[in-house]
Formats: structure tokens, sequence, C-alpha cells
């Protein structure tokens, strides 16, 4: 299944997406709102290649590039994590009310999940299902990982990124060809200015305050009461475990799947499986009650 590609204004800027399954998706069924991870370079493609066609043969699925990242470009960036959590959160809640959307189902990877911890503590109502795949939002120290990543630019080289790529990955051979290949295709686009610009704003300086700012306390996770699907690779270079364990001792309605044999991307790294376990939650057949 192909996906299309749109855009849309939300706010004070635009918001490009893909979309897939509008005219497979049932009527009553909720749509999937999907949102990617960090790192130099992400956006919703890079993330969900695999997750779209899938998921659009039976769900109306919405992916968006987050502001900053991909073709959503966002004016007058702000300084530091805490400042655009507050302008993703927003965005989304734009996002679907420009498309008629009151309540959706959540995918978020990485980064992505931290959002979408944050959408469901402050609108609860606009989602129903939600998945978690690798999420920040949980107290950890800094990885290495993350420091690489978020901090790509310090150094800012092909080799840097070919490591990162790698990284992402428990078996790189995954990606098939070339990863130096990948990483320098990919290259290209990191270092331009406006992506630069953007990216370096997110995360200056120390990756530890970044990571806190996406954390919420037991106390506001005990109050989440969605259905919640907590997914997390064993052999993950970037975020530890940790964060979903974290995650699921708190929250009121949630479960953990654990990844074996697997890296930072779920979705490309163990795609089926992945792909075969959201449908079934959000199908309902994982339900608790």
């Amino acid at each position: 299944m192909e996906s299309q590609q749109h855009t849309v204004h939300t706010g004070s800027f635009d918001t490009f997406f893909h979309e897939s399954g509008a005219e497979c998706a049932a009527p009553n069924a909720a749509p999937i709102l999907l949102l990617h991870g960090s790192g130099p370079g992400a956006n919703a493609m890079s993330n969900w290649q695999f997750a779209l066609p899938f998921l659009g043969e039976s769900y109306h699925c919405l992916a968006p590039d987050i502001a900053g990242f991909g073709l959503s470009t966002y004016p007058n960036p702000p300084r530091g994590a805490a400042a655009w959590i507050e302008i993703w959160v927003a965005q989304m809640i734009a996002f679907l009310d420009v498309l008629n959307l009151e309540k959706v189902h959540l995918v978020g990877n990485s980064m992505g999940g931290g959002v979408a911890m944050h959408l469901v503590h402050h609108y609860p109502e606009r989602f129903d299902h939600v998945v978690l795949m690798g999420a920040v939002g949980a107290p950890f120290t800094a990885t290495e990982g993350l420091k690489r990543g978020w901090g790509y630019y310090n150094t800012g080289t092909k080799e840097e990124l070919a490591f990162l790529v790698r990284k992402f990955l428990h078996n790189p051979d995954i990606l098939g060809g070339d990863v130096d290949a990948i990483a320098a295709n990919r290259y290209q686009f990191v270092m331009q200015d406006s992506v630069r610009h953007q990216f370096e704003a997110m995360f200056p300086g120390d990756t530890q305050k970044h990571i806190n700012a996406f954390v919420l306390s037991p106390e506001n996770l005990q109050k989440i009461t969605n259905p919640i699907l907590a997914t997390h690779a064993r052999e993950d270079f970037f975020i530890p475990l940790t964060t979903s364990e974290y995650m699921v001792k708190y929250l009121p309605n949630a479960q953990m799947h654990v990844f074996s044999q697997c890296g930072h991307w779920i979705q490309i790294e163990q795609r089926k499986a992945f792909n075969n376990l959201v449908k079934l939650f959000l199908d309902g057949g994982l339900d608790q009650k």
C-alpha cells in the first residue's frame, strides 16, 4: 500500500505528514497517529516506512514530521527540549483539530514516545490505546548512545553518522547494502543549514538536562488510565530497558513486551513482529480488562 503526502497548517507553521489506509479503515475504526524519534535526519518516513503500509491495511494511519524534523520546519526555534516539548504537544493537538479527529490511537518511538506520554498526560480524552517503543519519559542516566545522537553536531562527520546508524540496530546487516553508503546519503540532508540549526537548538549542551525534561513523575503516570503497551529492545544502545520498566511500574493500565536480539529500531529490525503486535494490541487483543 502506497502512502500519500500532505501538508496542513498547525499554529504558526506547516506540518508535513504521510497518510495511509484512509480508504481501507472501517468507518468506526479510530485513526492512528504515529510519532517518530529523534536523531540527525530523522523524520516520519525513516521511522514508519514498514508500519505505514502494514497498518494501513486495517487503519487510517497518520505519520507527521514532528516540528523541527523533516519537512515540518519550525520558525525561530527555541533552545532546549523543555520548550520543544510544549511545541510538539501543541502541534499534535492542532494537527488532530485541523483534521477533525476527536480521538486516535497513538504510537510513539523514542523521543516520539516521550511526546506521546506528554500528550496523554495533558489530553487523555483525545487518545485511545497507546504504544510506546523505546520511549523517553522516565529518569535514567544519559547513555553514550544518546549523548552522541543528540550531540551529533559536536562532530558532524559522515563517520559519526554511520556509527549511529549501525548502533540503531543489533544486526546492521538487516538494512542491506553498505551502511556507510546509507549514512552518506543521509548526510546530505543533515548538513543542510536549516536542519542543523533546528536540531542543535533542541538538545544543546548537557544531554541529561534534556532527558529530565521528558520525565513524568510517578504521581502523573498513575493518573493516566489509557491502555498502554510499552515495547523495548533488550540490546537498545540509546534508551535503557529500565525506562519502559519504570513506565509499566506506575501506569495503571500498562503492559510490556521486550524484543531480544534487537536494537533501538524495533520497527525496522523486528518489523514483522512489531507490526503484528501493534495491530493485535490496537484491535483489543491484549486488553487486560
